[in-house]
């Protein structure tokens, strides 16, 4: 199946089609999420209301037993001459008939005496000297009216009756306006929490109370507590099987005292925080929780079903765009993937037949009919050489000819002429292009460069058209190295019974022209100069000195690798007069 590109505006025209139909969609969603906004914001404004209330409730409860303890102590103070017990059991039985929320009054005297009065089942009842911690009498013996001392407590454990109480303290003074002894006020838990529960709020509301240090003040648990129960620790807000209550605490206890939302489990509630500062030694959090689901209710549930049918329309959308695009964007990568490999000269690679559309097809067919004609051309240039002068014009280096001290080496077959005389053509060339494919691939192997066979003859040289600092050492270990694979290939030769090729080697160091030499219709990057005869000369030297490796002094004086060097001769080039020493490496 073939598309073509009116094909493809027509999936694109459709593609803006369904865009509008999403957007009539989301106008749609958009108006119920406006409705689920509206409905959580007045939520969360009644919620804010409520916790203010709760913290203002608390503030005034907090200030009118402030208030009492005063009006109490002053009373006392004034009226019971040298604090008769009878009198301050008078006194404090008649305040307590009318203070459901106290859990009960204990006046402590300077002598380390005391007057209980409380409620227990249900009535008041009084207790002269009863048992009280260390630190109450300290704070009535050694405390004074104003001494700020005064004040609510952190939630204890009253030691005689094991139960959580705060305890507001009031230091009182006699008719001489003498320190006289010290007013305790405790409240019970279950007491505060039955009046708290009892402040009207939205359905499915929950509030409780609990301080800094995550003691329990108020919360619906306390309030089903067993009227006398006892406890050996204060009840911890963590410990009272609320997980919402619990992990409200973590976060405030972090420092978080502003969070609107919490999801405990697979729940997310609403929250609202108000801290009151004003009570006791540490802050107290009143909060207010309410589950989101009950908030939003049906609104959410449309809500979700219209954003699953936008998810769905626009995953369906996605799906088509991506199977358009891809089946133009992959054949289009395919062929850039095969541009920039041609531009690296490698052409051994496949452009196979992807697309649906009649262009990109057309582009595809072209592509590899120049692929096939440009692996033609690239038999008859070295592809490493050209490769390596684009990437030097492409990152700003010249190659025009410029004089450059390089490393040249040549080889030849000894015995040529005799191995192949007589050979048929097609076997000597397939002979040439394997013994060839060894060479060439040591000498690309270190770097080398290849300037041009010559019949049965090689020449190579290094340090053009890239810098190489160590071409000598490169030009040698490339030659111990042709030698060294020459040997394997003569083996496999002499096994199969024929005549081995024998490889001499000439290397000489010396300033040249390279670069490139030709003209406008045929140019080749090569070099010229008399170090390539001398090189040349240095091949043809050794069958006269019996050596397979002539390497000239300059090489062996530009080289920094360690060698066996062996002097072999002395001769006198054409145009010089000195002696150029010639040297050999030992077992090369």
């Amino acid at each position: 199946m073939r598309f073509s590109l009116t094909s493809i505006r027509f999936v694109l025209t459709g593609g803006v089609t369904l865009c509008i139909v999403l957007v009539g969609g989301l106008v749609g969603g958009i108006s119920i999420w406006g409705g689920m906004s509206s409905a959580m914001s007045l939520t969360r404004m009644a919620q804010v209301k409520q916790t203010m209330m709760l913290s203002e409730e608390l503030t005034s409860f907090t200030n009118s037993l402030r208030q009492e303890a005063a009006t109490i102590s002053e009373v006392i103070g004034q009226s019971a001459f040298g604090l008769n017990n009878k009198e301050i059991i008078t006194i404090l039985s008649a305040y307590s008939e009318h203070k459901s929320s106290l859990t009960s009054i204990t006046i402590v005297r300077k002598n380390r005496t005391n007057v209980w009065v409380g409620r227990w089942k249900g009535e008041v009842v009084h207790e002269v000297n009863t048992e009280l911690a260390e630190e109450a009498y300290v704070y009535a013996i050694e405390g004074r009216p104003g001494d700020g001392g005064e004040g609510f407590e952190d939630i204890y454990i009253e030691p005689s009756e094991g139960r959580p109480v705060i305890t507001y303290t009031k230091h009182f003074a006699d008719q001489s306006n003498q320190p006289a002894g010290t007013l305790y006020l405790d409240l019970g838990l279950k007491t505060l929490s039955k009046s708290l529960s009892d402040i009207p709020g939205p359905d499915q509301e929950k509030i409780f109370i609990f301080d800094a240090n995550g003691s329990a003040i108020a919360h619906p648990s306390l309030i089903k507590m067993e009227a006398y129960k006892t406890f050996r620790k204060v009840p911890h807000i963590g410990n009272l099987g609320d997980p919402v209550a619990k992990a409200i605490y973590q976060k405030i206890s972090t420092g978080n005292f502003d969070m609107t939302d919490i999801k405990v489990g697979k729940e997310a509630w609403l929250v609202s925080i108000a801290r009151n500062q004003d009570v006791g030694d540490s802050d107290w959090f009143a909060v207010s929780v309410i589950p989101r689901q009950v908030v939003l209710g049906p609104v959410l549930d449309r809500a979700k079903l219209v954003t699953f049918i936008s998810l769905v329309i626009v995953v369906a959308a996605i799906i088509i765009s991506q199977l358009v695009g891809r089946s133009i964007a992959r054949p289009l990568g395919k062929l850039a993937s095969a541009a920039a490999a041609v531009q690296e000269l490698d052409l051994k690679l496949a452009v196979s037949e992807l697309s649906y559309f009649d262009e990109l097809r057309k582009t595809e067919k072209a592509f590899r009919a120049m692929l096939r004609s440009l692996d033609v051309f690239a038999k008859y240039v070295p592809s490493s050489l050209v490769r390596r002068l684009m990437q030097l014009q492409a990152n700003g280096y010249s190659v025009i000819a410029e004089e450059r001290k390089v490393t040249i080496l040549f080889t030849d077959v000894v015995g040529y002429t005799s191995i192949s005389d007589g050979m048929p053509p097609a076997e000597l060339a397939a002979l040439l292009n394997e013994y060839f494919e060894i060479l060439v691939d040591k000498v690309i192997e270190h770097g080398g460069t290849v300037d041009k066979f010559i019949g049965d003859a090689l020449m190579v040289f290094w340090n053009a058209p890239d810098h190489q600092p160590d071409h000598a050492d490169r030009a040698i270990q490339a030659g111990l190295a042709i030698q060294e694979a020459v040997r394997g290939f003569n083996a496999l030769r002499s096994a199969k019974g024929l005549m081995p090729l024998e490889t001499r080697i000439g290397m000489h160091t010396g300033l040249v022209l390279a670069g490139e030499i030709g003209s406008t219709e045929r140019m080749n990057y090569t070099i010229v100069g008399d170090a390539v005869n001398t090189a040349a000369r240095l091949e043809s030297l050794g069958k006269s000195v019996g050596q397979m490796l002539c390497i000239s002094s300059s090489t062996k004086d530009e080289a920094h690798g360690i060698y066996q060097w062996q002097e072999v001769d002395r001769i006198i080039l054409r145009g010089r007069s000195d002696q150029t020493l010639v040297y050999t490496i030992k077992d090369a």
